[in-house]
């Protein structure tokens, strides 16, 4: 296993930019992982919860109900940032996340209500691989997910395949902790998933590496950036010589 890299995610920043300021006020003087994992979880940090609260504003359609899901709830910080930015955003939304861990949800629980967002969220206990099929439902154009739950390889494969099927033709799915952190024999964790994820399904890839912490990273995934990208575009257009 390669030594932990804990410095992308920033601490020495003006708060007042987070989304929520019950984040802000978390985030107040923190140092380091000693002082942040009681605050806000195991969570991206900043500049990871900018990027998430932009990304759900620039993907809600306008146009109808938007479910985007989320699982490994954690104590709830990047849940906050997306339901900050379906409120936000004004459109039609909800956020269905996912934590395995009981104590852990009621947690997020409490801090979503002082947020002031808990009428947004939709919080489930248990296993993901289990709970995402009811979750997703026979919903087939879920515009964003955020997997950040169970980060075996396996695991982040078989949550992916479970909501693929349920994905818009130009959805975001986001993942966390993508630094090849692996080595030798060991489980190649997201960073193998997302190879894995690649040759089975093909979509793009967007690595960002110096965001979020231990592991590092946070990669985008899109099957295609329009809808229908059979055809080729319409007109012609031939270029000067």
């Amino acid at each position: 296993m390669r030594d932990p890299i804990y410095h992308y995610r920033l601490t020495d920043y003006d708060t007042s930019i987070l989304p929520t300021p019950f984040l802000a006020l978390m985030e107040d003087s923190v140092t380091g992982p000693e002082t942040w994992v009681p605050r806000t979880g195991l969570s991206i940090g900043h500049p990871g919860w900018g990027l998430v609260y932009h990304l759900v504003l620039a993907r809600l359609d306008p146009d109808r109900f938007n479910l985007v899901v989320e699982t490994g709830t954690n104590l709830g910080s990047t849940s906050m940032v997306i339901a900050r930015a379906i409120r936000d955003s004004g459109r039609d939304g909800r956020l269905q996340t996912i934590e395995i861990d009981a104590d852990t949800l009621a947690q997020a629980k409490e801090r979503m209500a002082l947020a002031g967002l808990e009428a947004i969220v939709e919080f489930h206990e248990g296993n993901s691989l289990e709970v995402l099929p009811a979750v997703v439902g026979d919903e087939a154009q879920i515009p964003i997910v955020f997997l950040d739950g169970n980060h075996w390889h396996d695991h982040v494969v078989r949550e992916f395949e479970i909501v693929h099927p349920h994905l818009a033709a130009d959805a975001i799915v986001v993942f966390d902790n993508t630094y090849l952190i692996a080595e030798g024999r060991e489980d190649p964790r997201v960073n193998g998933a997302l190879r894995t994820i690649v040759h089975l399904f093909g979509g793009n890839l967007i690595n960002l590496p110096f965001c979020s912490w231990y592991t590092p990273g946070i990669s985008l995934w899109q099957a295609q950036p329009f809808a229908d990208m059979s055809a080729p575009a319409e007109g012609s257009f031939t270029p000067e010589t």
